[in-house]
């Protein structure tokens, strides 16, 4: 009886693809929430550190500006002839007149300037000991100043290298202890007007007000933080203060993946991942070069942004979680309608088409893949109906055929009690030839007859050819010879197509001896075949005939040229050995015209189930 399918298995294919597809999904998923996560915090970075150096770069731009204007004026009074005349003016009656004038064209430039009221202190002096000042009276100090500034401890290496002007950093007015911001004092030597010689100096104090008055406008994150790197100063910038810092930091890595952006690029800005000192935390800070040496802002990006984006980020992971269960869902819903329920119906008519029940279900035929399925099952149905109706008639035509077999089966018996009356009647009469030539056709007639066993061992098919060869021997007045030759008697239960020999042995007398019209000799020889360690049986039939054309040996394995035994020829031997053990085996011709010729027979050294079972 028919096992039907057992039910827990129903829904293992619907299970299987479900839990397949969401593990797919929520890899997928998963991996793309990892790959988007990266890219969109190196997004929000850059973004962050894009923004920032775009400010910064307004803010240093404003920076320049203010100090372009303190070298503008330097530059002025380096060059101005009404200076120039003040610094090398002797110390007589005119040097009133000449320092008066000086200092009016110095006012005028003073007032004219931009950031004059960044300025404190502008002073210039000359080797005379003589000064001009432009500064606030309540600033004004009572110090011979021509005498002062030249002995400050830092006035030699400014007045020798202009290019570090701001190195100081800020410091308190050596010259006036009212004024609550420091200041940064810069000093440039001036020169003789007609040589290169230095004839004088001017002394500039800049106050907090040229770095934070652009602050103004700027906008910074509370938890961000500005700082200003005067050579080996660092100041916190907050509101209209420039407060002495410590803040330090150690680079670990070059976020090179900001330089591929033009805004950052073209800001000249560079954006670094640091640890911060005293802090003692990581951080991505922005740098800014300011046009005088050695001078630069720093900005710490906002964590605050950072956090409030992986926020906005946390909430786009729910919602694509939740629409990844929704689609997930929506599949178990489809599955379930196209795929368990079809395979449910399909199975259902296995189970009946199994039980005998062939009708089939048009309702199975679906407009998709699974109603193919369905439509296979439905012809699967029709098909066996068929054939079975065809096994029932075919069972009764063998039982008809049987019946009249036993009918025929008197024939040969008939037949193979003649042949045994004329055998007696030949040994009767003393006629041995016609006996053993009866006896040697009976055996071939009992060959043919034995049904249809396929293999047979190689010893009967030898015996087969010995019994054939024994007539055809009569009828040629014994003039010819016929050995087997076999050193090793095992080969000879090697399994053989029944009448594989006989062709040979038929061509190599008709095609080979007789042409001859003397005496010749046939000879089966029995081998392994070399060089395949044993695998192969090689049979070689040999007869010393006429040989064969080089032309006609090409196409004797393909032509039929035996009339015996049904047309049995070497062209059908060949085919029928190949067929039955594979294409590297069967005939191949060797012969030598005049000479000899051989029909070199491969087959497998193996013990055939034919032969073992009595055939098929």
């Amino acid at each position: 009886m028919h096992k039907r399918f057992p039910k827990e298995t129903s829904y293992k294919l619907q299970r299987h693809i479900i839990v397949f597809t969401l593990f797919v999904t929520l890899s997928v998923g998963i991996l793309f929430s990892m790959v988007f996560t990266g890219l969109y915090r190196n997004y929000l970075s850059e973004s962050l550190a894009t923004s920032t150096a775009i400010n910064m770069k307004f803010l240093a731009d404003s920076i320049d500006s203010n100090l372009e204007s303190v070298n503008h004026l330097i530059r002025w009074a380096q060059g101005n002839t009404t200076i120039g005349k003040y610094i090398q003016a002797p110390d007589n009656e005119a040097y009133g007149i000449i320092a008066l004038q000086a200092h009016t064209r110095l006012t005028e430039e003073y007032q004219n300037n931009p950031v004059s009221s960044m300025l404190h202190r502008v002073v210039i002096g000359n080797k005379n000991q003589r000064f001009i000042q432009i500064v606030a009276a309540q600033y004004s100090s009572t110090h011979n100043l021509s005498d002062a500034i030249p002995a400050l401890p830092y006035f030699a290496d400014l007045y020798e290298n202009s290019a570090g002007r701001l190195s100081t950093g800020f410091l308190s007015d050596p010259f006036s202890s009212s004024l609550e911001k420091q200041v940064i004092p810069i000093v440039a030597p001036i020169y003789a007007q007609y040589y290169s010689d230095k004839a004088g100096w001017i002394f500039v104090e800049v106050t907090q007000d040229l770095f934070t008055a652009p602050l103004e406008y700027y906008s910074c994150a509370e938890d961000s933080r500005l700082y200003l790197v005067l050579n080996d100063h660092t100041y916190e910038l907050s509101g209209d203060d420039a407060a002495l810092s410590n803040f330090s930091y150690e680079i670990k890595d070059e976020l090179t993946h900001f330089d591929a952006n033009a805004s950052l690029a073209q800001s000249g800005c560079h954006a670094y991942a640091v640890h911060e000192q005293p802090a003692d935390k990581d951080s991505v800070i922005v740098i800014r070069p300011l046009s005088q040496k050695g001078c630069y802002l720093i900005q710490t990006l906002s964590n605050q942004e950072i956090r409030k984006q992986n926020q906005m980020l946390a909430l786009i992971w729910a919602v694509i979680l939740i629409l990844m269960l929704f689609v997930a869902l929506l599949l178990t819903v489809f599955l379930h309608r196209f795929i368990a329920v079809p395979v449910q119906k399909i199975r259902h008519q296995i189970d009946l088409v199994a039980e005998g029940h062939f009708k089939p279900d048009v309702s199975l035929e679906w407009n998709h893949e699974l109603g193919d399925i369905g439509r296979g099952v439905n012809k699967l149905a029709c098909d066996m109906e068929q054939l079975i109706e065809k096994r029932i008639s075919d069972e009764k035509e063998k039982k008809d055929l049987e019946y009249k077999m036993l009918q025929n089966q008197i024939n040969p018996h008939f037949l193979y009690n003649t042949l045994n009356s004329i055998k007696w009647m030949a040994s009767v009469q003393g006629a041995d030839g016609i006996a053993d030539m009866t006896t040697s056709l009976s055996r071939l007639l009992r060959s043919i007859a034995k049904g249809t066993q396929l293999l047979i061992p190689l010893s009967e098919e030898i015996a087969l050819v010995k019994d054939y060869f024994n007539i055809q021997n009569y009828r040629y007045g014994g003039t010819i010879a016929f050995t087997v030759e076999c050193r090793d008697d095992t080969l000879l239960q090697v399994p053989i197509i029944k009448f594989t020999l006989q062709p040979l042995v038929e061509n190599a007398i008709f095609h080979g001896l007789e042409p001859r019209g003397n005496r010749g000799t046939i000879r089966i020889i029995v081998q392994e075949e070399p060089n395949t360690s044993g695998q192969n049986v090689e049979i070689i039939v040999w007869d010393n005939g006429i040989g064969i054309a080089p032309e006609k040996a090409q196409h004797i394995l393909t032509d039929n040229s035996s009339e015996f035994f049904k047309e049995i020829g070497i062209a059908n031997v060949q085919k029928r050995l190949q067929y039955e053990f594979g294409a590297q085996y069967g005939i191949h011709v060797e012969s030598e015209l005049n000479q000899y010729t051989k029909m070199h027979l491969i087959i497998p050294k193996t013990v055939s189930s034919d032969t073992e079972n009595g055939g098929r």
